[in-house]
């Protein structure tokens, strides 16, 4: 998967380049060339998680090593579904993003996102310090 400028003047770049990189050189947010798709149904959190998002980081991380990294990054939630959906009335559901070790939302992606940096880098024989702070 190529990433490209919202400006269009930047290099492409692969998943390992764009994460790293993290703003375009021109000033641009990287976003994905293409959109593929996906059907999931029937599997946990992890597994759906690995199948639809894995396109964006092919040819960078193996299928086998993403499932890991998505399997490790969610198995910390406080919730077997991670993020379920409530009926809290008919016809009216609630998404419930505050099972992570945090309690916050933004765990949903963070916990998979250091997961990423820590592999990328390790590969690359590097470390990072990221700091996340909740709102």
């Amino acid at each position: 998967m190529n990433y490209v400028s919202t400006r269009g003047s930047a290099p492409k770049l692969g998943f390992e380049g764009a994460l790293l990189a993290g703003l375009a050189s021109d000033g641009g947010l990287y976003v994905p060339e293409t959109w593929p798709t996906a059907r999931v149904e029937g599997t946990s959190y992890a597994e759906c998680a690995a199948s639809i998002t894995h396109p964006f980081v092919a040819g960078d991380i193996s299928i086998d090593v993403y499932r890991t990294l998505c399997e490790a990054a969610y198995s910390s939630f406080r919730h077997p579904d991670v993020a379920p959906l409530v009926e809290v009335a008919p016809d009216h559901y609630l998404l419930e993003l505050f099972h992570g070790p945090t309690l916050a939302f933004k765990d949903v992606a963070l916990q998979l996102l250091g997961r990423l940096f820590d592999h990328v880098l390790a590969k690359r024989g590097e470390r990072v310090m990221i700091v996340g702070a909740t709102s």
